[in-house]
């Protein structure tokens, strides 16, 4: 059974060696690495094409800048893989990760197969607690409560709303292409919604699948070290793309007429993506002013109020209720002053 994995490379020249020489030495050798190289300007292209060179299993092709989903989107058409994968470039994976993962999908007949990651900072790294999901088979119906999962939290869930995205990206799962290919699932423009693409692509992608098996294994390294990666960095309009976003979602529930748990997780996740907002506004640079003026303004849309309105802070942990507790009732300079701190908390763990 042939495995596809794909990269979308784009000036990661510091970081590549490490990530492809996790590929080419995986113990499961039925493999094709397809590297998108997504006009890089710092010599990533030569490193993709000199990898290219050594090992026949590698296949590079070079496109104009697009974006992360071109370059995956591309990887997707090229790969002729029965189960596909994606790595970002600047990452590494475990050398066993792929002959494991083949093992349990043969096993149990998996359309998907999820393992957990490690955050690599700069003196440290920090094993991904897992609290929501269970290491186990889930069969039919039980793929929906996965995909729910993946759209927003409910109940017990909100005690822990750091997982509001565990399930989000797609570089910690296999998946059957077959799948894939008949419903013609595709990564969404970032640039349109600003985050989340990997999270839309697997809500159609768990919609669809009818076994998924979560294995808490700790097979990927996440670095978080990369100063140009765009979790790191200040998103021009995120309030806007984020509506695009909220109405894809809005969509996919329409058309798939999910039931009551979809919606209420669906607006708990406007809720808790406020925080995010408010944080994006922090890295940008601007004036107090400008930055309480544009948090007020998140705080006062239609869509963000009617969600807190239905949205209890009861379950939430104490230092989460209390941010919580003043954007929910629109406490501006609270909310901006919190910001401020969590802000400067966050820059002094990453240096």
């Amino acid at each position: 059974m042939k495995v596809s994995i794909i990269l979308p490379v784009y000036n990661v020249k510091d970081y590549f060696e490490q990530c492809i020489q996790s590929l080419v030495q995986q113990t499961y050798k039925d493999i094709e690495i397809i590297l998108v190289d997504d006009g890089s300007t710092d010599g990533s292209n030569l490193l993709c094409d000199k990898w290219a060179e050594y090992d026949n299993r590698i296949l590079v092709f070079h496109k104009e800048n697009g974006g992360t989903h071109t370059a995956r989107n591309l990887g997707l058409q090229i790969a002729s893989g029965q189960y596909v994968m994606f790595i970002d470039p600047d990452d590494w994976i475990e050398l066993n990760t792929v002959e494991y993962l083949v093992e349990q999908i043969k096993k149990f007949d998996l359309d998907v197969a999820r393992f957990n990651y490690i955050r690599e900072y700069k003196n440290n790294s920090l094993k991904k607690e897992n609290s929501l999901l269970e290491e186990k088979i889930y069969n039919g119906e039980e793929c929906l409560i996965v995909c729910r999962q993946t759209i927003g939290l409910l109940n017990g869930e909100l005690q822990h709303p750091e997982n509001l995205n565990f399930l989000a990206s797609a570089c910690f799962s296999i998946y059957r292409k077959s799948i894939l290919d008949e419903y013609n699932i595709t990564f969404y423009n970032i640039k349109k919604i600003g985050s989340f693409e990997d999270g839309l692509f697997n809500i159609h992608v768990f919609n669809h699948m009818q076994r998924f098996g979560f294995f808490n294994q700790y097979f990927y390294h996440y670095r978080k070290t990369n100063l140009h990666s765009n979790t790191t960095s200040y998103k021009k309009d995120y309030f806007e793309k984020q509506m695009v976003l909220f109405e894809e979602i809005e969509n996919f529930l329409k058309k798939n007429h999910y039931s009551y748990d979809f919606q209420t997780a669906y607006q708990n996740r406007i809720v808790l993506c406020t925080m995010e907002l408010c944080l994006n506004e922090y890295k940008s640079g601007k004036k107090f002013f400008e930055k309480y003026n544009k948090v007020k303004c998140i705080l006062k849309d239609k869509k963000r109020v009617q969600a807190y309105r239905q949205f209890s802070l009861k379950r939430l942990p104490l230092k989460w209720k209390v941010y919580h507790f003043f954007m929910k009732y629109r406490w501006v300079f609270a909310t901006c002053i919190m910001t401020n701190l969590i802000t400067s908390l966050k820059g002094g763990l990453n240096k």
